[in-house]
């Protein structure tokens, strides 16, 4: 009676783990872009209650405020977020430079012809990593 071949050949086995480490050496760095990109998305949802502060202010008063404490939101500093700043004219939302690259978004506000607020974004910083909305 002759005995069969029962398992694999080391060869086949180092073809294997190659295989296995190329993928690895290209899906990780891809990952991490990947949740630096989505931190980098969050940002926005960080501000929109400044946002709705700044456009309340604007809508009722007429004007744009001078300060954040005037626009009704006080500085925000989060794992993600450095600081939320009014400048006098736009959001300026600093992100952490470890999490988003220091992701720099500038959110400005204009008034249409019906008189509603609507709002541009700029990336200034670390642009690969901005929302879609603001590149």
């Amino acid at each position: 009676m002759k005995k069969t071949q029962q398992g694999f050949t080391l060869i086949e086995l180092m073809i294997v783990v190659a295989i296995i480490g190329i993928l690895a050496a290209i899906a990780i760095p891809a990952y991490q872009d990947y949740t630096k990109r989505a931190k980098g998305s969050e940002l926005l949802s960080i501000a929109s209650g400044a946002k709705a502060s700044v456009g309340e202010y604007i809508v009722t008063r007429g004007s744009m405020p001078t300060d954040q404490t005037e626009a009704g939101f006080e500085d925000q500093s989060t794992t993600i977020v450095d600081s939320m700043v009014w400048n006098g004219s736009a959001i300026v939302i600093t992100g952490n430079a470890t999490e988003v690259d220091g992701l720099v978004l500038e959110l400005t506000p204009t008034i249409n012809a019906a008189g509603a607020v609507e709002w541009d974004c700029a990336a200034t910083a670390a642009q690969n990593l901005a929302p879609a909305s603001c590149r």
